[in-house]
Protein backbone atom coordinates (compact mmCIF):
# COMPACT_ATOMS: atom_id res chain seq x y z
CA UNK A 1 0.00 0.00 0.00
CA UNK A 2 1.16 3.18 -0.41
CA UNK A 3 2.60 5.90 2.08
CA UNK A 4 -0.06 8.26 3.10
CA UNK A 5 -0.02 11.82 2.31
CA UNK A 6 0.09 14.51 4.75
CA UNK A 7 -3.74 14.60 5.72
CA UNK A 8 -5.38 11.49 3.91
CA UNK A 9 -7.82 9.23 4.96
CA UNK A 10 -7.24 5.45 4.79
CA UNK A 11 -10.49 5.03 2.16
CA UNK A 12 -8.59 7.93 0.06
CA UNK A 13 -5.32 6.18 0.45
CA UNK A 14 -6.81 3.20 -0.71
CA UNK A 15 -8.62 4.56 -3.58
CA UNK A 16 -5.14 6.22 -4.46
CA UNK A 17 -3.70 2.32 -4.71
CA UNK A 18 -6.52 1.04 -6.67
CA UNK A 19 -6.42 4.16 -9.47
CA UNK A 20 -10.04 4.65 -8.71
CA UNK A 21 -11.41 7.84 -10.38
CA UNK A 22 -13.99 8.62 -7.19
CA UNK A 23 -13.25 7.37 -3.91
CA UNK A 24 -14.32 2.96 -2.99
CA UNK A 25 -17.10 3.32 -0.52
CA UNK A 26 -16.45 1.03 2.67
CA UNK A 27 -19.67 -1.56 2.35
CA UNK A 28 -19.95 -4.85 4.11
CA UNK A 29 -22.73 -7.56 2.84
CA UNK A 30 -24.56 -10.09 4.74
CA UNK A 31 -26.91 -12.67 4.09
CA UNK A 32 -30.81 -13.14 4.69
CA UNK A 33 -29.39 -15.01 8.24
CA UNK A 34 -27.57 -11.93 9.70
CA UNK A 35 -30.62 -9.56 8.43
CA UNK A 36 -32.68 -12.12 10.18
CA UNK A 37 -31.12 -12.77 13.59
CA UNK A 38 -30.58 -8.53 13.57
CA UNK A 39 -34.78 -7.99 13.00
CA UNK A 40 -35.24 -10.38 15.98
CA UNK A 41 -32.49 -8.43 18.39
CA UNK A 42 -33.10 -5.35 17.00
CA UNK A 43 -36.64 -5.33 17.12
CA UNK A 44 -39.41 -2.85 16.31
CA UNK A 45 -39.59 -0.15 18.89
CA UNK A 46 -38.10 3.22 20.28
CA UNK A 47 -34.85 4.21 18.85
CA UNK A 48 -31.53 2.56 19.62
CA UNK A 49 -28.36 4.26 20.52
CA UNK A 50 -25.40 1.57 19.52
CA UNK A 51 -22.48 1.86 21.88
CA UNK A 52 -19.10 0.23 21.17
CA UNK A 53 -17.37 1.41 23.83
CA UNK A 54 -14.26 -1.15 23.65
CA UNK A 55 -10.73 -0.91 21.40
CA UNK A 56 -7.74 -2.48 20.42
CA UNK A 57 -5.65 -0.74 23.45
CA UNK A 58 -6.79 0.46 26.59
CA UNK A 59 -5.71 3.92 25.97
CA UNK A 60 -8.12 4.07 23.11
CA UNK A 61 -11.29 3.74 25.43
CA UNK A 62 -13.00 6.89 26.75
CA UNK A 63 -14.07 5.82 30.52
CA UNK A 64 -17.25 4.19 31.55
CA UNK A 65 -18.91 7.00 33.70
CA UNK A 66 -18.46 9.48 30.71
CA UNK A 67 -20.30 6.83 28.55
CA UNK A 68 -22.80 6.52 31.17
CA UNK A 69 -23.09 10.50 31.49
CA UNK A 70 -23.26 10.77 27.68
CA UNK A 71 -26.25 7.91 27.41
CA UNK A 72 -28.30 9.28 30.03
CA UNK A 73 -28.13 12.91 28.27
CA UNK A 74 -28.86 10.95 24.74
CA UNK A 75 -32.24 9.01 25.67
CA UNK A 76 -33.23 12.00 28.21
CA UNK A 77 -36.83 13.87 27.35
CA UNK A 78 -34.44 16.43 25.95
CA UNK A 79 -32.00 14.34 23.95
CA UNK A 80 -31.53 13.47 20.50
CA UNK A 81 -33.20 9.95 21.37
CA UNK A 82 -35.84 10.48 24.14
CA UNK A 83 -36.59 7.34 25.52
CA UNK A 84 -34.45 5.48 23.52
CA UNK A 85 -33.09 2.07 24.14
CA UNK A 86 -29.31 1.27 24.14
CA UNK A 87 -27.76 -1.96 22.57
CA UNK A 88 -23.85 -2.71 23.54
CA UNK A 89 -21.42 -4.09 20.85
CA UNK A 90 -17.88 -5.98 22.14
CA UNK A 91 -15.70 -8.37 21.17
CA UNK A 92 -16.13 -11.58 23.83
CA UNK A 93 -12.69 -10.99 25.63
CA UNK A 94 -14.23 -7.17 26.35
CA UNK A 95 -17.98 -7.98 27.29
CA UNK A 96 -17.55 -7.48 30.97
CA UNK A 97 -16.15 -4.24 30.97
CA UNK A 98 -18.42 -3.09 28.14
CA UNK A 99 -21.36 -3.77 30.21
CA UNK A 100 -20.32 -1.00 32.49
CA UNK A 101 -21.71 1.24 30.07
CA UNK A 102 -25.23 -0.19 30.56
CA UNK A 103 -25.19 0.41 34.61
CA UNK A 104 -27.40 3.12 34.75
CA UNK A 105 -29.85 2.10 31.80
CA UNK A 106 -33.38 0.69 32.77
CA UNK A 107 -33.46 -2.97 31.96
CA UNK A 108 -36.67 -2.70 29.62
CA UNK A 109 -34.14 -0.38 27.30
CA UNK A 110 -30.80 -2.27 27.25
CA UNK A 111 -29.85 -4.32 24.30
CA UNK A 112 -27.12 -6.75 25.21
CA UNK A 113 -24.91 -7.96 22.10
CA UNK A 114 -21.85 -7.32 23.74
CA UNK A 115 -19.79 -10.56 22.77
CA UNK A 116 -22.66 -12.73 21.81
CA UNK A 117 -22.86 -11.96 18.16
CA UNK A 118 -20.49 -12.39 15.11
CA UNK A 119 -19.08 -9.22 13.07
CA UNK A 120 -21.64 -10.21 9.92
CA UNK A 121 -24.72 -10.35 12.30
CA UNK A 122 -23.41 -7.20 14.40
CA UNK A 123 -23.36 -4.93 11.40
CA UNK A 124 -26.68 -6.07 10.71
CA UNK A 125 -27.79 -4.57 14.08
CA UNK A 126 -26.18 -1.61 13.10
CA UNK A 127 -27.81 -0.91 10.30
CA UNK A 128 -30.83 -0.80 12.32
CA UNK A 129 -30.03 1.56 15.12
CA UNK A 130 -30.77 5.19 14.95
CA UNK A 131 -27.08 6.69 16.20
CA UNK A 132 -23.56 4.97 16.94
CA UNK A 133 -21.07 6.52 19.44
CA UNK A 134 -18.03 4.29 19.79
CA UNK A 135 -14.13 4.79 20.49
CA UNK A 136 -12.21 4.58 17.35
CA UNK A 137 -11.98 0.60 16.34
CA UNK A 138 -13.80 -1.53 13.89
CA UNK A 139 -17.04 -1.71 15.04
CA UNK A 140 -16.30 2.12 14.67
CA UNK A 141 -16.32 1.97 10.88
CA UNK A 142 -18.41 -1.17 10.32
CA UNK A 143 -21.41 1.27 12.04
CA UNK A 144 -20.41 4.50 9.68
CA UNK A 145 -20.65 1.93 6.21
CA UNK A 146 -24.11 0.93 7.96
CA UNK A 147 -25.19 4.23 6.77
CA UNK A 148 -26.29 5.07 10.97
CA UNK A 149 -25.11 7.92 12.03
CA UNK A 150 -21.96 7.88 13.45
CA UNK A 151 -19.88 9.70 16.56
CA UNK A 152 -16.36 8.69 16.20
CA UNK A 153 -14.09 9.14 19.70
CA UNK A 154 -10.67 10.11 19.24
CA UNK A 155 -7.55 10.55 21.21
CA UNK A 156 -4.33 8.48 20.85
CA UNK A 157 -5.29 7.87 17.60
CA UNK A 158 -4.75 10.32 13.73
CA UNK A 159 -8.68 11.12 13.05
CA UNK A 160 -7.48 12.77 10.08
CA UNK A 161 -6.10 8.95 8.85
CA UNK A 162 -8.90 6.96 10.80
CA UNK A 163 -12.24 9.08 11.10
CA UNK A 164 -15.71 7.86 10.37
CA UNK A 165 -15.86 7.84 6.70
CA UNK A 166 -18.96 8.94 5.41
CA UNK A 167 -21.40 12.21 5.43
CA UNK A 168 -23.32 11.32 8.50
CA UNK A 169 -20.29 10.99 10.47
CA UNK A 170 -18.78 13.26 13.02
CA UNK A 171 -15.30 13.07 15.03
CA UNK A 172 -15.25 14.33 18.95
CA UNK A 173 -11.36 14.24 20.19
CA UNK A 174 -9.69 14.66 23.16
CA UNK A 175 -8.19 18.80 23.95
CA UNK A 176 -5.48 17.43 23.27
CA UNK A 177 -3.68 16.56 19.11
CA UNK A 178 -2.23 13.19 18.72
CA UNK A 179 0.75 14.48 18.76
CA UNK A 180 0.42 16.45 22.33
CA UNK A 181 -0.95 12.84 23.54
CA UNK A 182 2.21 10.58 22.61
CA UNK A 183 4.67 13.37 23.68
CA UNK A 184 3.27 14.03 27.00
CA UNK A 185 5.51 13.22 29.61
CA UNK A 186 4.92 9.68 30.97
CA UNK A 187 3.26 8.38 27.80
CA UNK A 188 3.57 4.56 27.03
CA UNK A 189 1.18 2.65 24.79
CA UNK A 190 1.94 -0.60 26.51
CA UNK A 191 0.27 1.04 29.82
CA UNK A 192 -3.28 0.10 31.23
CA UNK A 193 -4.62 2.97 30.82
CA UNK A 194 -6.53 5.59 29.05
CA UNK A 195 -5.45 8.47 27.25
CA UNK A 196 -8.64 10.01 26.16
CA UNK A 197 -9.35 11.80 29.56
CA UNK A 198 -9.46 15.49 28.36
CA UNK A 199 -12.43 14.18 25.81
CA UNK A 200 -14.94 15.76 28.43
CA UNK A 201 -18.83 14.72 27.85
CA UNK A 202 -19.98 17.83 26.71
CA UNK A 203 -17.97 18.00 24.16
CA UNK A 204 -19.23 14.64 23.01
CA UNK A 205 -22.58 15.24 23.45
CA UNK A 206 -22.31 18.57 21.23
CA UNK A 207 -20.81 16.71 18.85
CA UNK A 208 -23.88 14.70 18.94
CA UNK A 209 -26.49 17.38 18.57
CA UNK A 210 -24.50 18.61 15.69
CA UNK A 211 -24.51 15.46 13.76
CA UNK A 212 -28.36 14.98 14.60
CA UNK A 213 -29.05 18.07 13.42
CA UNK A 214 -27.42 17.58 10.24
CA UNK A 215 -29.09 14.43 9.79
CA UNK A 216 -32.47 16.27 10.75
CA UNK A 217 -31.22 18.70 7.59
CA UNK A 218 -30.95 16.07 5.14
CA UNK A 219 -34.15 14.13 5.90
CA UNK A 220 -36.18 17.11 5.20
CA UNK A 221 -34.29 18.27 1.88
Amino acid sequence: MPRKLPGEHTVQQITRMMGAEHSLVPHIWTSPTHETEAEFLIAAGPPVLALAPMANWPGKVWPAERYRALVARIISSDGILPGGRVAVFSAPGEREAALRVLSEVPDARRIDVAGKIDLLTAYACLKRCAFFVGNDSALMHMAAASGTPTVGLFGPSKDEHYAPWGEMTAVARTTLSFDEIISAPGYDKSLDRSWMETLSVDSAMDTARGLMARVTRAAAE
